[in-house]
This record gives structure tokens, C-alpha cells and sequence, in this order.
């Protein structure tokens, strides 16, 4: 077991299971996802307080909670498009669903891809549906927008702690999506 997952090797030692289900992993997350979001707020009204906003945008509530709950669906269809980029056959390998488990929908590809792939896939939602309209939001003072990006963002923190974790593997080695928990499984490592 390593300090941040747990590694399985089957008998022939030709793949290696790494699954991040702990409650340590879990709590430190949630942690993590607490301190980002007050530390953005923070940051955003120390930058606006007092100040005239760039931009005036007025929200409504039905809105607001609309576009969070499609996000979290676009999140998965992120992942689900950026999987069928790599993944040797496509979207056919790609699977969407509902984790009773975790109480949240999840992507999930079949097909083993590359390790940069998979990165890039694990990545690009946090990116486009949580740091550029949170950037966006801080630049342009859209408390709103502000806070979609925190949310998105810290939707996005699993996804940023394995894509880190990813770093210790070559980028050209083969990783397949762990079919039943939070992780992976490198091919021949």
C-alpha cells in the first residue's frame, strides 16, 4: 500500500490495480475541497470588496441551480468525449452511469488508453467547467460565476488527485479505468 492509494498486483504481475477509496484519501479531500472554497471567497472579496465589478450580471436563482446540476452531467460527458478521443474504439467503449455508492453519475472507459490520455481525459473538466469560469469570475468581479467555478473546481478534485497521482507512471504506458472503484489499472508496468 502506498501513502496516497492502494496498489494490487494480480499473480502474473502484468497489471497493477490502484484504487483511492480510503477514508484518509477521502477526509483529506473534502479538506482540501472546504479550504479551496473559503480560501476562494476569501481571495474574491479582498479583490471586490469596495470596488465597482467589471461586470454586472443578475442571476436568478432557478438558473443558478439549473446550470450547477448540467454541469455535473456536462463534467461526465467531458470525460466521456475526451475518453472516445483515445480510446481505440471510441465512444463504443465509453459507459455512463449512476454510483448509488458514491451518489454521483460517472464516466467510465473500457478500452486501456495511455497514461497522458487518461490524464488528459481525467483533467479537461475541472479545467473548462472549474478553473476558467472561476478565473473568468475573479477577473470580471461575477460573484456568480465566481462561485460555479469554485463548486466545478472542487467537483473536479478527485479527478485533479488521481491526474496528479498519474505523474509517477510514464506517459506512454497503458492504463484502463478501474471498472468497479474510484482508480485504475496499469498494463505492464
Amino acid at each position: 500500500m502506498t501513502s496516497a492509494g492502494n496498489e494490487q498486483y494480480d499473480n502474473n504481475e502484468d497489471r497493477r490495480e490502484i484504487t483511492f477509496e480510503s477514508p484518509a484519501i477521502m477526509w483529506g479531500l473534502m479538506a482540501a475541497i472546504v479550504v479551496f472554497f473559503i480560501g476562494g471567497r476569501y481571495l474574491f472579496n479582498a479583490i471586490w470588496d469596495g470596488r465597482e465589478r467589471l461586470l454586472q450580471l443578475d442571476v436568478p436563482m432557478w438558473v443558478k441551480l439549473t446550470s450547477v446540476l448540467l454541469a455535473i452531467v456536462v463534467h461526465e460527458g467531458i470525460h466521456g468525449l475526451v475518453f472516445a478521443l483515445y480510446a481505440p474504439r471510441g465512444f463504443s467503449s465509453v459507459s455512463f452511469g449512476f454510483s448509488k455508492t458514491m451518489g454521483s453519475p460517472y464516466c467510465h472507459c473500457a478500452d486501456a488508453i495511455k497514461v497522458k490520455h487518461y490524464r488528459r481525459a481525467g483533467i479537461a473538466p475541472f479545467i473548462i467547467l472549474g478553473l476558467i469560469p472561476l478565473l473568468f469570475g475573479m477577473i470580471t468581479g461575477v460573484q456568480w460565476i465566481t462561485t460555479f467555478g469554485l463548486l466545478l473546481s472542487a467537483g473536479g478534485f478527485g479527478d485533479l488527485f488521481v491526474w496528479i497521482y498519474l505523474f509517477r507512471f510514464d506517459s506512454n504506458v497503458m492504463v484502463r479505468d478501474h471498472p468497479e472503484k474510484m482508480g485504475f489499472i496499469i498494463e505492464n508496468p
